[in-house]
């Protein structure tokens, strides 16, 4: 399923450049859905040196393997407030940061990577920088943080912006569970997690040690006292399985960050009868996300034959039909934010094509709500 740049020959040279950390490349702001489709990249004297179809039938250049470009940031000059999206693509990301603008202090946020390692995504907080000037650069390695060797592409060039949010007294961070199963609880269908305290900027159900893998991400009200999620337990597979829910003080992905286990270690047998089928979105835009462009979705898991973006509630109408990797363990969707944003929507998987009868059916991704940037 690779999802790679197809490059022009003639365009060699300069990737092999930007491969070597000697050149960048910025995507060209552009809103046409149809540009950002097939992309213009830049290098970093401002010349174009090739487009491509983002759909995951591109393939990479064979002389440079490692390369990336940023396609979501805010554009030098902005004023910046609330939660901002990042995105890079590539080939061969294993590790994307946002950095000062010169130097490696600080690092302002680490990006998520898709297991492809072709893209890489994060949420900035700037509520929890100071107001004022800041300048900040993207860059990707071809190696994990701390490992030595990394060959560096700035994927975006530093930028300057303001950051401008509104003075607010910030409150305190408690994080307890309000609603989950019991210990030692047998689940199965669609169960409410819920967790209350204040300055809960990001929870999540993981393992009961560890932080991999995530088993769900909630959603957290505006104003940071709760956060829930309806999970699906059928994108679990049956079975035992040892859980707690942590919370956070900043978004995914940022350095910082105090955790709280608002529910500690409970045992949970898995009942579903799915046996094989499972399911669970491993990418999309957490509740409440301003959105623009367009949203990668994705989901991960097995025996999958169809996966749909649909209303939170019926099935129609249908407003997306991912793509499937044969081996049924892979779904990805690239949509329009504008189809996106202004309602309830959710991602359901299910284990036949589409049109056949007896389908069993997983809620990937419950009922979500964007803003349209």
């Amino acid at each position: 399923m690779p999802r790679r740049l197809s490059f022009l020959a003639a365009a060699g040279a300069a990737l092999i450049l930007a491969a070597c950390g000697g050149g960048s490349a910025d995507i060209a702001s552009n809103p046409s859905p149809a540009t950002q489709l097939r992309p213009t990249v830049w290098t970093s004297e401002g010349r174009p040196f090739s487009s491509c179809s983002l759909s995951p039938g591109c393939s990479g250049n064979p002389y440079a393997p490692f390369f990336a470009y940023s396609t979501v940031a805010p554009p030098a000059g902005a004023s910046l407030s609330g939660v901002v999206r990042f995105e890079v693509r590539g080939n061969e990301l294993a590790n994307v940061e946002l950095l000062a603008g010169s130097g490696y202090l600080p690092r302002y946020g680490k990006f998520n990577i898709t297991g492809d390692r072709t893209v890489a995504w994060m949420d900035l907080d700037t509520t929890r920088l100071p107001n004022g000037p800041v300048s900040m650069r993207v860059s990707a390695f071809n190696v994990p943080a701390g490992q030595p060797g990394a060959a560096e592409i700035v994927a975006m060039q530093a930028r300057s912006w303001t950051i401008n949010n509104a003075a607010t007294m910030q409150p305190g961070f408690s994080a307890n569970v309000v609603s989950a199963p019991a210990d030692g609880a047998t689940v199965s269908g669609i169960t409410r997690l819920e967790i209350r305290g204040s300055g809960i900027v990001n929870a999540e159900l993981l393992p009961a040690s560890g932080y991999t893998p995530r088993l769900a991400s909630f959603n957290v009200s505006a104003d940071r006292t709760m956060a829930w999620v309806d999970l699906d337990t059928r994108s679990l597979p049956d079975g035992v399985k040892d859980v707690r829910i942590s919370a956070y003080n900043v978004t995914e992905g940022q350095d910082g960050a105090s955790e709280i286990v608002a529910m500690p270690a409970r045992r949970w047998t898995v009942a579903n009868g799915t046996g094989t089928f499972v399911a669970g979105v491993t990418m999309a835009p957490v509740h409440g996300e301003i959105v623009g462009g367009r949203v990668l979705l994705e989901v991960r898991g097995s025996g999958m034959r169809n996966v749909e973006l649909l209303p939170a509630s019926g099935y129609t109408p249908r407003l997306g039909v991912f793509n499937m990797e044969l081996n049924g363990t892979y779904a990805w969707l690239e949509v329009d934010a504008s189809v996106l944003a202004g309602r309830a929507l959710r991602i359901s998987v299910f284990d036949v094509p589409p049109g056949q009868p007896n389908a069993r059916e997983i809620v990937a991704m419950p009922s979500r709500e964007w803003v349209l940037r």
